[in-house]
């Protein structure tokens, strides 16, 4: 019953974070204006809002205009629900499932708004570093010899193949990679960034094998990495210790 109970509030929860993918970007409010069709303007009653049911029920359309929903709505509440279920699971409740629900909304609301618009918000860099913060604060032991340096290692080899690659990184999967850091500590950090590469590297690989994309056009990192810290979250002990012999 707690497992349903979670994973309703992650349906609610990722339906907040639809609203800050599509509204942090475009430099709005998360809180007012209320929710409302983005094509015709008209605002949504409650009905329409229900995570995946709504969109289920209406046909993927708009209730007044009838112009389709992106299907990233439906998308992002299941995977935020799965996701919480999950850690629930992996961790059961207490400060990792709580300070890892947070991590993860913050990478789902980055990784979207850099594939849709190529850039990560600084106010979402700046939230994951005080929460980061916040949480590892609490193991004071480890925070000046692990969180911290997670964070400074992790961002600053980003940092470096910014600086060697003169632009063929943003900064802003440097400060992305810090916020993972200090959430994660700094061996866990370095292996989600191996997992980013190897990630990125594929995917690559097969947009040049496809044609889709060519050597010198831009591909987002900030999903990677975002993948590659959940991958980190829920196998990193079982694989840190092979990683660093």
């Amino acid at each position: 019953m707690f497992y349903l109970f979670v994973f309703i509030l992650g349906l609610m929860i990722g339906s907040f974070l639809n609203v800050c993918i599509y509204r942090i970007p475009r430099g709005q409010s998360i809180i007012f204006p209320p929710s409302a069709c983005p094509t015709c303007g008209k605002r949504l009653k409650p009905c329409h809002m229900v995570p995946v049911l709504s969109f289920l029920l209406l046909g993927g359309k708009c209730a007044y205009c009838k112009e389709k929903i992106s299907a990233v709505f439906p998308i992002v509440e299941l995977g935020t629900a799965a996701l919480y279920t999950f850690l629930l699971y992996r961790f059961s409740i207490g400060m990792l499932f709580f300070k890892y629900s947070l991590l993860f909304s913050i990478l789902i609301v980055v990784c979207f708004i850099d594939m849709e618009n190529q850039i990560i918000p600084d106010e979402m860099i700046i939230a994951g570093l005080l929460a980061g913060i916040i949480f590892s604060s609490v193991d004071i032991q480890n925070l000046l010899r692990d969180y911290i340096p997670g964070a400074l290692i992790g961002s600053g080899i980003l940092l470096l193949i910014v600086i060697l690659s003169k632009g063929g990184m943003g900064g802003g999967d440097v400060k992305l990679m810090a916020v993972i850091g200090i959430f994660l500590g700094w061996r866990k950090a370095l292996l989600a960034l191996f997992i980013s590469f190897i990630l990125g590297g594929i995917f690559a690989f097969v947009l040049l094998i496809t044609r889709k994309k060519g050597m010198k056009d831009a591909v987002p990192f900030g999903p990677f990495l975002g993948a590659a810290a959940m991958v980190t979250v829920f196998y990193g002990q079982y694989i840190v210790p092979y990683y660093f012999k």
